[in-house]
């Protein structure tokens, strides 16, 4: 009985180590490859075009009420109690009207972008997966800035980039 439980234990000994190498570790920076590719380029170029589109509205908007405030501000002692307390409540209503369209405007290009760099980001995790499986990867952890790994090393671990930008075509 001795004998068996020791030549277990020392097989397990040997094993142990065999199955600890046999795992594959990875590590790849996620936002340098974001940058790297192409299509994020092209759409925060459309997001910002957007941008400046709605930009350029709301520039519009507040130059328009700013001459209606001047208008009403060289009239305002020859009007009426009524006549005055209409003109405030009709710029009360645009500036509030303008609030509105820029705050409405703000979670418009909020969501925008998350439908433009969402396929992206897809694409990036799905070529990654797909290395992971294809090299027997573990794990793949991102060392971006303000990932959570708290330490990572090279030697222990495998660089995915270049496998990951191969697949998606980057050079």
């Amino acid at each position: 009985m001795k004998n068996v439980l020791k030549i277990t234990c020392l097989a397990l000994l040997f094993a142990v180590p065999t199955v600890v190498n046999a795992q594959k570790f990875a590590h790849i920076n996620f936002e340098q490859l974001i940058d790297a590719m192409p299509e994020k380029e092209k759409a925060l170029a459309d997001l910002q075009k957007e941008y400046n589109e709605v930009k350029n509205l709301i520039e519009e908007m507040s130059v328009d009420f700013n001459k209606k405030v001047m208008e009403a501000q060289k009239v305002y002692e020859t009007l009426s109690t009524t006549a005055k307390q209409m003109k405030e409540q009709e710029l009360q209503d645009q500036q509030q009207r303008i609030q509105a369209f820029q705050l409405n405007a703000e979670q418009q290009l909020t969501n925008r972008r998350e439908e433009l760099l969402s396929p992206i980001l897809d694409k990036a995790e799905a070529a990654i997966k797909k290395i992971a499986e294809r090299e027997g990867y573990i794990y793949v952890f991102d060392v971006s800035k303000g990932s959570q790994i708290l330490f990572f090393s090279a030697k222990s671990s495998i660089d995915a980039m270049p496998l990951v930008k191969k697949e998606l075509g980057i050079n």
